[in-house]
């Protein structure tokens, strides 16, 4: 059995299992997803916990165990209505009157008819036509929606009606009970809307077999043990606050210093290959943003205008006052710096690069911890230049970012070649170009070469070109794109961004967007979780734990530290000096150990009297122990820390 068809029946059965135990409630929509489905109730006056869902999923599973048939009628639009109308389902008509107005967002799913399934128990498929027919008798005779009521006999084992388009399972018999899972309730608006109410949404899971569930459950209880929002507050690595704003994470001073690694070495590391490292303003005038093509297209992602006048009258000009957005996109800025003055041939490729906090709006239900949020900062870069040095330059920012994925310990991923749909999309992306062969050959030169595996996507292309992503999995099995590579055509011209050839004519470059983090914060949020906050040693805000058994080895202690301050890492970051920290408070070694652990530091230095006389120290990495003696500390240490 197809598992999406299974997981849209149970969506059916989840309402229909609501409606029996809240008869006042009215349903909404309920989609499959991946890996089970949802439904969005309007509960009016009475509250849903989460302690309810226990009861609801065994009602569904009641449900299923009636072997249930479900039974599909089509009506037109006037009909639908009426139905709809004496079940007071004021969503479902609201559907209908989109799909008149031509205001549905699935256009796919549009047709001249409305389907309802129906949920019926001792079903026999002669009582099909008398059912219906049944159904338009009661739509006229009838004021009050009521199964209980529909036409004696014939209908006595109708159990539920929904309006929907999707297949479903012929009888619940066909779904193992034990296959399913009622998870959390969520806030949803309707329509996705926040003009429109707010309703609840209940999620659920659902596989083929209890033990495809019973695995993904586990799945998800280690996820939720690596949870960035979780670990980011044991580990007092950043903080939301609601007085600065939800959406507007604080970095505390532990994970203020794992980003300022993580910033250094990729800056270190783009420096090498020529990269020139930029600062940008936060806030810039409307011209430029309608210049960018950023308030056509995505005003409704930015922050509202600025309108910036002074006391004075400064800021107006012929009575205009000058409007400022912040920005939600560094390019615009960069493309600045390049014309600041004409470029030649000969200082191309001209390479950008900058850590960039833009600020784009986000709905407050899809904000989570450092994934998704209203202010970040991109790890942006902009290279310009000709043609026949998109090879080199895209092959030399595949090589490091594949060279960082590397050093922290990132091996589970894919490299998505993301290209145009010309023949199926050209609404998108209009017509093949000279400029889109050179970069789509460009880039599989590149990957060809590299020699790395890679999987090319119709249609995942930008509008304005091929792309390279590396795509991730998250600790909840969710594919992301954490990194990308991007060549574009289109800007230039919109900018009048040329260079010299060398006959002295204008030419217009190709310009490549990448980013090897993307957002850094929600690239930090991937490394929390994938490490479930235990980081790489050299990029670890702490790396050694000085733990003091009693207090008279503090002088033994004072050399330790010497060692450590002369110390330097040189690989991945160079002159990466060691970070380290002393616990000689009046607690137990126990005590003492679990503030560590709790941290995730990853090399705790336990110093009794016993190592201070016989010079030696014990080492503590992840619950294993080994001795060392001091005048090995120094290597020691550059052996377990350098990478690369």
């Amino acid at each position: 059995m197809n598992i999406e068809i299974k997981r849209h029946s149970l969506a059916h059965i989840l309402a229909q299992a609501v409606k029996e135990i809240y008869p006042n409630v009215k349903i909404a929509i309920g989609p499959s997803i991946e890996n089970g489905f949802y439904y969005d109730f309007d509960f009016w006056w009475e509250e849903f916990k989460e302690e309810n869902l226990k009861e609801v999923e065994k009602r569904m599973k009641k449900i299923i165990q009636q072997n249930q048939d479900f039974r599909k009628f089509e009506v037109d639009y006037d009909l639908a209505k009426k139905i709809l109308t004496a079940m007071w389902e004021e969503f479902k008509i609201d559907i209908i009157d989109k799909i008149q107005n031509n205001d549905f967002k699935n256009k796919e799913k549009i047709s001249w008819k409305i389907t309802f399934y129906l949920n019926v128990a001792k079903w026999k498929s002669e009582n099909y036509l008398h059912i219906q027919e049944n159904l338009k008798k009661w739509i006229e005779w009838k004021s009050v929606y009521s199964f209980d009521e529909m036409d004696g006999d014939q209908v006595k084992n109708l159990k539920f009606i929904d309006m929907c388009t999707w297949p479903h399972v012929e009888n619940t018999r066909e779904i193992d009970a034990n296959s399913f899972k009622l998870t959390k309730l969520a806030g949803a608006y309707w329509m996705g809307d926040s003009k429109n109410k707010m309703l609840t949404r209940i999620y659920g899971l659902a596989f083929d077999t209890r033990e495809e569930l019973d695995a993904y459950v586990k799945q998800m209880e280690e996820a939720k043990k690596r949870d960035h929002r979780v670990l980011g507050a044991s580990m007092e690595i950043f903080m939301i606050d609601e007085e600065v704003g939800a959406g507007l994470p604080l970095y505390l001073p532990y994970g203020a210093k794992l980003r300022q690694i993580l910033e250094q070495y990729m800056i270190q590391e783009a420096e090498k290959a020529g990269y020139q490292y930029v600062y940008t303003p936060h806030i810039a005038k409307s011209d430029l943003f309608s210049h960018s093509w950023h308030l056509d297209h995505y005003k409704d992602g930015m922050y509202a205008p600025m309108k910036m006048m002074n006391l004075n009258g400064e800021g107006v000009i012929d009575g205009q006052v000058d409007e400022f957005y912040l920005k939600p996109m560094n390019c615009p800025m960069h493309h600045k710096i390049y014309l600041h003055k004409p470029r030649s041939y000969k200082e191309l490729p001209y390479k950008l690069m900058e850590y960039g906090t833009v600020y784009r709006y986000e709905e407050s239900g899809v904000l989570s911890g450092l994934i998704r949020v209203r202010g970040f900062t991109q790890n942006d870069a902009h290279v310009y230049c000709m043609r026949s040095q998109l090879f080199e330059v895209i092959s030399e920012a595949l090589s490091r970012f594949i060279r960082a994925y590397e050093v922290l310990g990132i091996k589970d991923y894919k490299i998505r070649f993301s290209l145009p749909d010309f023949e199926n999309n050209k609404e998108k992306y209009g017509e093949e170009t000279v400029e889109w062969r050179d970069a789509i050959r460009a880039m599989k030169e590149v990957l060809d070469k590299i020699g790395v595996e890679y999987y090319e996507a119709p249609n995942e292309a930008a509008f304005y070109g091929p792309k390279i992503d590396i795509q991730v999995r998250n600790v909840n099995g969710k594919e992301d794109s954490l990194s990308t590579i991007q060549v574009d055509y289109s800007i230039a011209p919109k900018f009048g961004i040329t260079y010299k050839n060398s006959e002295g004519e204008d030419e217009i470059p190709a310009i490549i967007h990448m980013a090897l983090m993307g957002s850094i914060d929600r690239f930090m949020a991937f490394l929390i979780e994938m490490n479930g906050g235990r980081f790489p040693f050299w990029v670890a805000p702490e790396q050694i734990r000085i733990l003091t058994v009693v207090d008279n080895v503090a002088p033994y202690v004072e050399e330790i530290q010497s060692v450590l301050d002369e110390t330097y890492l040189m690989k991945p970051y160079k002159f990466n000096e060691i970070r380290y920290s002393i616990d000689d408070k009046q607690d137990s070694l126990g005590k003492k150990i679990r503030k560590a652990e709790m941290l995730k530091v990853p090399m705790i230095f336990v110093i009794g009297e016993q190592d201070m006389n016989d010079k030696t120290i014990s080492i503590r990495i992840k619950n294993e122990e080994t001795k060392i003696k001091f005048d090995e500390l120094k290597k020691y240490i550059e052996d377990f820390g350098n990478v690369g």
